[in-house]
Order: structure tokens, then sequence, then C-alpha cells
């Protein structure tokens, strides 16, 4: 007994300096499976911190023959991973000279891509951007609220202000500059039905919607996919002392497949949308630059020389940018950002001041009311009525809609053509309105209200998520993740409606008094524009009220191309102050975007090497530039908006990242377990396979050593086939294992599973006869990944394992050969006979 005691005192002294791993095991009987396969893991409160500057220390997370190191004597040329690199380099290059040598088709297909997503996909990126929203709050206010990304005893690398101002800088202040003042008049005098976001019977109403619309766009939503971002790569890098690259977010869930061309998917997919963010901020930007500059010197531009002014643009934010990037983050994207954020803050309360104060404030106040009232409400609008009408239409994109025998660019669905029969033998048919318009015969909002706004910024914010969400991890790190999400979460959504709410209600009142002055006096039920009767001329004041209104200051802002600066221009000697300011602000915040991305596109190049060589950090920034020069000036040769075409590409890389955050969602969550020793995951088994380890050939081990495989390449590969072509075989051979060999349950899994599958392949078969006949196939397939989901979960019970029933069904619908064959795998071995809870708790 004294023995005993005197083991027990001898582990609890020396609990605090075993590495995690090996304190688990001294808490229990058995190896703990699901935290002993991370090898990678050193947690940095009982390590020292990892230096990546060291080549040879980030060479452990490379598998050998991916890393190229080359050097000029003592200069160091190149430090990157070849594959990833060379898979962005690949894929962005693809699309820029696509986008050269067929603008036109280019420009064609990509929107018609970015409409296919939006109308078919709605329902999931409403979904997953509350979801993400619900998690963040619900981890920040849970026990691991107070984990830091760091040593408990870190402080933040950045003071709050600095924090703040990069924070704002690289997430969304080159968009709020752009359309701070455009997008709420789109919605106020755009003809837009707002319904289903609150009441909108009066004008009062839809001026109140249309900031309660542009507030949405830019709140608690818009920075959801950042910080999950931040918080899977924050984790993972400053807790566990792995390299800041986007792969690594993953580790908790995947293991080391990340170190298999999954992960250089990953790294490289994110280098090419940060890039192609950068050039979808470039576009909003150099435009809006260019105006500014021509609004001080009152000149105008024809189309060639706004093209040469935009180039030049490009050429000189990139140089600056450039430098921003080689002189680093702390002396110059920290001090660049403060004094961008500064002046932007100066021009938002100069305006507040100018202007009615008291009107702007009850604005705000006001707005942000309405925001909290209805966020939940209009967070959860899909339009779904609205896009029925899409269904009924000729740009019919939904799934399942058939273009053959249908004229080139028109897409219809069958219902289509029963409503033409059936609409021609009406007595009085006529062919030119029945039947009627969808919109006509049900006044709601438009059907492309998602497609042309929501979903596009949604897209728009998770394209950036890999850039700002890691950019986000480097400049949070010391700060608990509860700090992390309230600051990044709730501080940049209140400013946001500060700004937006002062601008955007500068807009409308600048809007009423035009109407006041040039209108007819009648009310505007519409929520329409009538330039021409307000005098306006190609955006132009024309007629003799409207140009004396112009000289004092004041437009039809509906009527406007460059509405940021119209609601200065009533400030008289000032507005050039102002305008000046704008142009600085607009510039030095698209600086700060692009050089925050080159930093991004560096290190994920460098795979997380912490010091990449100078001349990849200038390489990068051209790249930004030279992509975004090449595709204005290929634009203007061919009369197609290239640039815009790339714009709409990082809107529909999107849709997989938007996936790829669900993901990550599951591995922060595993990993903040992991990180706090919860017994239901470090004391779990795992599976005796993965079921992604098929594109890594096999192989199980890390990076830097041997596979720790327990099959030949040959058996995976073969039951593979078999999964594939006989998953039944597979089914009947784990249900064997749970309900006993010949059972009567094992032969009924066998039988179903099998009748699922011949029926739904049989139901493929027969539908060339019949489209229908390939959804009820689509029935029966579903009912089988039902099933291999109920088996996999009962599985994981039997065996320990850990996991959830989503990760089961979303694995079986998309991937049920390598569920099956995994579960296979795993009927071999002997299951727990005892619950490891209730086990006597013994010295090892």
């Amino acid at each position: 007994g004294a023995s005993k005691g005197h083991n027990r005192a001898r582990v609890d002294r020396l609990d605090s300096r075993l590495s995690y791993q090996t304190r688990l095991k001294a808490r229990s009987l058995r190896t703990p499976e699901m935290v002993g396969h991370l090898k990678d893991i050193r947690r940095c409160d009982e390590h020292d911190d990892v230096d990546f500057r060291d080549e040879n220390e980030l060479k452990r997370f490379v598998r050998p023959g991916k890393w190229l190191s080359l050097s000029a004597g003592s200069v160091r040329l190149l430090r990157i991973n070849v594959v990833s690199t060379g898979l962005a380099i690949v894929l962005l290059w693809g699309f820029v000279i696509w986008g050269l040598v067929k603008p036109r088709y280019m420009n064609a297909q990509v929107n018609e891509w970015k409409s296919w997503i939006s109308y078919n996909f709605t329902w999931f990126y409403i979904g997953a951007f509350n979801a993400w929203i619900v998690f963040l709050l619900y981890v920040a206010f849970s026990k691991y609220g107070k984990i830091k990304l760091g040593r408990a005893d870190e402080k933040p690398e950045f003071n709050n202000v600095s924090w703040f101002s990069m924070l704002f800088s690289c997430g969304i202040a080159v968009g709020v500059y752009t359309l701070g003042v455009a997008e709420p008049m789109s919605y106020y005098r755009g003809s837009y039905g707002l319904q289903g976001r609150g009441d909108a019977p009066t004008d009062d109403e839809r001026a109140q919607q249309a900031l309660l619309q542009t507030f949405y766009h830019w709140g608690l939503h818009a920075w959801g996919p950042y910080i999950t971002v931040a918080l899977g790569l924050g984790i993972v890098c400053y807790r566990w002392n792995m390299p800041l690259t986007m792969r690594s977010a993953f580790y908790p869930l995947i293991g080391n497949i990340i170190y298999s061309p999954v992960g250089d998917i990953i790294d490289a997919v994110s280098i090419a949308c940060t890039t192609f963010g950068v050039c979808t901020s470039l576009g909003l930007g150099v435009d809006q630059i260019v105006a500014y500059y021509a609004a001080l010197q009152d000149k105008s531009y024809s189309a060639l020389e706004r093209l040469d002014a935009q180039t030049a643009t490009i050429i000189v934010m990139t140089l600056v940018a450039n430098i921003s990037v080689v002189l680093g983050l702390h002396k110059g994207i920290q001090v660049l950002s403060t004094i961008t954020f500064s002046l932007g803050l100066f021009v938002l309360i100069a305006t507040l001041f100018l202007d009615n104060t008291w009107y702007l404030l009850n604005s705000v106040v006001q707005s942000t009311g309405h925001y909290l009232q209805y966020v939940v409400q209009i967070g959860f609008r899909t339009d779904s009525f609205e896009q029925l009408g899409i269904e009924f239409g000729t740009k019919n994109l939904l799934w399942g809609s058939n273009k053959a025998s249908k004229p080139d660019g028109v897409w219809s669905g069958p219902i289509l053509d029963v409503m033409n029969n059936a609409a021609a033998q009406r007595t009085d048919y006529n062919s030119s309105t029945m039947p009627f318009a969808y919109g006509d015969a049900f006044p709601s909002g438009p059907a492309q209200m998602m497609d042309w706004w929501t979903i596009f910024y949604w897209g728009w914010w998770v394209s950036w998520a890999p850039f700002v969400g890691m950019f986000i991890a480097r400049i949070s790190r010391g700060r608990t993740i509860r700090q992390i999400v309230v600051g990044a979460l709730v501080a940049p959504t209140l400013f946001s409606f500060l700004w937006l709410g002062v601008w955007g209600s500068l807009g409308i009142k600048m809007q009423r008094v035009a109407e006041l002055v040039l209108g007819d006096g009648t009310p505007n039920t519409s929520g329409g524009s009538d330039c021409s009767g307000w005098g306006y001329v190609d955006k132009v004041p024309d007629s003799a009220a409207a140009v004396a209104l112009a000289n004092d200051g004041y437009y039809a802002v509906a009527c406007r191309s460059y509405p940021m600066l119209d609601i200065m221009a009533p400030f008289k000697e000032v507005k050039e102050f102002l305008w000046g300011l704008l142009l600085v602000g607009i510039t030095l915040y698209f600086i700060t975007s692009s050089d925050s991305g080159s930093y991004v596109d560096d290190v994920i190049s460098a795979n997380g090497l912490a010091n990449p060589p100078i001349g990849q950090k200038v390489f990068w920034c051209w790249t930004d530039g030279a992509v975004a020069i090449a595709l204005l000036r290929g634009g203007y040769e061919s009369g197609q908006n290239a640039l815009g075409a790339v714009q709409t590409v990082s809107i529909v890389a999107g849709l997989p990242f938007t996936v790829a955050i669900c993901f990550m969602c599951t591995s922060i969550w595993r990993a903040l377990k992991i990180d706090s020793g919860d017994a239901d995951i470090c004391h779990a088994n795992m599976f005796s396979t993965g079921t992604l380890d098929i594109f890594d050939l096999y192989r199980t081990g890390p990076a830097d050593g041997p596979s720790t495989a327990r099959y030949t390449f040959a058996e995976r590969l073969t039951n593979y086939a078999q999964s594939i072509f006989a998953p039944f075989i597979g089914i009947f051979k784990t249900c064997e294992s749970l309900f006993g060999g010949g059972s009567v349950l094992a032969v009924l899994h066998g039988v179903v599973n099998f009748s699922f599958f011949i029926l739904w392949l049989v139901f493929l078969i027969v539908s060339g006869s019949d489209s229908d006949y390939a959804w009820i196939g689509w029935t029966f397939y579903m009912f089988m990944v039902f099933q291999i989901s109920f088996i996999r979960g009962y599985v994981r019970t039997k065996h320990n394992i850990y996991g959830n029933m989503f990760e089961d069904f979303f694995g079986a619908l998309v991937m049920y050969p390598n569920i099956v064959s995994q579960l296979h795998y795993q009927s071999k071995e002997p299951a727990p006979s005892n619950d490891v809870y209730r086990k006597p708790v013994t010295v090892a």
C-alpha cells in the first residue's frame, strides 16, 4: 500500500512536466489511440515554442520530395512546397489565360456557374453561415473560451488598437468605401421588394429596410467564416506548434492525411482564392480610386485613358504593398493599417459633424435596433417563393433542368413546356403574354436578389476566408478564444454599422432632397428611380433644376456612379479635403489588403515558414498586380470585363470552401476537446483504417516517418474495388462482427444493402427512357446511405470510437466505398470487453 501511494505521489509530481500523451497514458490502462496517432501535437504549455524560421524544423511537416530549397551562395532564393505552389500557379494562371484568350466565353460561363450555385445552394449558404455564428458563440462562452492561442502566460503580440486596425483593414474596409453608399441606395431606389425582412409599406420603412439589408451583409455573418478559419489555424499552430498553413487546421480531423495530396490541394486552392480575392478588391477599388482622383482634378477620362489610369494605379499600389510586405508585419503592415484606419475614422467623424449629426445618430441607433430585432428572420431568409419563379422561366439553372432542344443560352425545365402547351388552349391565348410572368402574377421581390446580393456576398466572404482568417490567426496570438470571437465578431460589426449607417443615411437624405425638387410630388410607391424624369442623362444632371441643385452639391444619388463622392459635395470647400482623404484612405486600404494577401500567399507556399525569402514576397505581390493588369487590359481589348469574370470565379470557389469550413468546425471542436483532455475523445479508440488514406496511397505515417499501414497496398486497393461494386459484402461482414456470424440481422442488412444498391443502378440505367427514373434511383441510393450511416454509428459505439452521426452521414453520402471499406477492416478488430470509464486508475 505504501509503495502504491509513493508511486501515485511520484506521478502527481511529474504530471505537469510530462507530455500530453504520457499524462494520458498514466491515467488509463489502455493507450489513448485518439491522441496517440496525432504524433505532431506538441502543446505549447509543455514544450518550448517551435521556431519555424528554422527550415530543418519545418521539414518535419513536409513529405520528402515536396520541399524545394534554392540558394545562391548565402542568399536564399526559394523555399517552397513545390506541389501546392505549382498547383496554385497552374490554377491561377489557367484562369487568367482563359480570360485573356476567350474573355467573352469565360464571362458567360463563370456567370452561369455563379447563378447555378446561387439557385441550387442558397439553402446551404444561408444555413452554413448561421451555423458558424452559433458555433462560434457557443465555443466562446463555453469552458473552451478561456483557452489561449499560445502559452497560458503569453501576452498578445499587438495592442488592441493595432490589432483592430489590421483586423478591419484586411477584412472589409475596401468594400465599405466602395459600397457604403451604393448598396443601401440600390435597395432604396432599385425597385427591390424586401418583403420578409420586416415591414416596408411606406418609403420610411423602405429606407430602413435598405439599411437593414446592408447591415446584414456586413454584420455578424460576414465575419463568421473569417473567425472560424482563424480559430482553426490558431489553436493548432499556436497551441500545438504546427506550421501556419491552411492544411494544419484540418489536422485534428484527418491527421496525417494533411501531408498527402489532400493537404496540397487545400493549400493550393487557398493560395488561388486569396489571389482571386485580392483581384476582387482591385476591381472594386481601382475604379473608385481613379474616380476620386478625377473628381479632385475636375476632369473626365475616355475609356482608354481610364484603363491607363487604372493600370498605373495598380502598379503604384503594388509597389507600395511590396515595400510593406518586405518590411514585415510589425514595421509595414501594422503601421500602414493603423494610419489607414485613422484616416477612415477621421472622414467618418467629420461627415458626422458636418451634416445633420442628430439625424445620423438617430439612424444608426434605430438601424442597429432593427438589425438586432430582425437578424434571425433575415438571417434565415432564402427567398424561397421568389426563387420559385426561376423554375417557370428561361433562366432555369435549377439542378435537373434540361437544355436539350432549347435555343442556345436558354435554360428551361419541363414545367415551362407544360404551361406553354396548356396556355395555348385558351380561347384568349396571346403568345407574347401567356403564360403570364411570375413576378406580375405574384408580386414580390426579384428572384435574383439572392444571386445578385446575398449569395454573392457569402461566396465573397468565404473565398476571402483563407486569406483573412490566416491573417487574423497570425495577429491574434496570445489572446483567448473568447477575446477573439467577441473582439473580431462584435467590435468590427458595430464599427461597420456606424460607418454604413452614417454614409448610407446621408445617401438617403440627399436622394430625398433631389426628389423633393425634381420629382412630381407623388409618393414613390415602387421604390424605383426615374432618372430621366429627374433631369438626368447618362448619370449627369441635364435639366436646369438638376444642374442648379448639383451646383449646390446635391444630386439624385440613385442616378449617379460614385455616390460616395456625392454625399460630401454639399460641404463646399471642405469637400475636396475630404475627397483627398477618401482617395488616400481607399488607396491605403487596398494596399493593406494586398500586402496582407501577399503575406498569406507567401507563407502558405512556403508551407508555414515564418521568414520566406524576400524574392518570394516580391513574386506574390507582383503576381497579384500582374493578374489584375492582364485581365483589365485583355478585357478592354475584347470588350469584356475579364477582371469581373475572375471576381466571379472567386465567388464560385466559395462553394467548396463553405464545405471545408463546415468540416473545420468539426476539426476545431476535436482540437479543443483534445487540448482540454476530455475523456470522451482522449480515451477513445480509432478506426483501424482511414476514409481518406486512399489519397495518400494508403500511407498512414507522419510526414517525416515511415508508413504505419497495417495492410498492404494491394489488399486495400482490392477491398476498395469490392466496396465500389459490391458494398453489400462489406456490410454483411461488418454486421456479422456486430450481431454474430450468420445471424439473421447480418443477413437481413446484407440483403437490404444489396437491394438498395441494385435498384439504384437499375433505375439509373432505365432513366434513358424517362429521366424521372433517375430520381427514383437516387432515392434508393439515399436509403443505402442511411443504412451505412446507421451501421457506422453502431460500430463506433461498440468499439468506443469518437465521432458523430453527421460525419457518418456525410461520409456515406459522398464516398460510400471508403466508408464500407473502413467498416470491413474494422470488423476484424476485437471490440473492447470493458467500460474504460469505470476501469480503476493505476500507475502504468
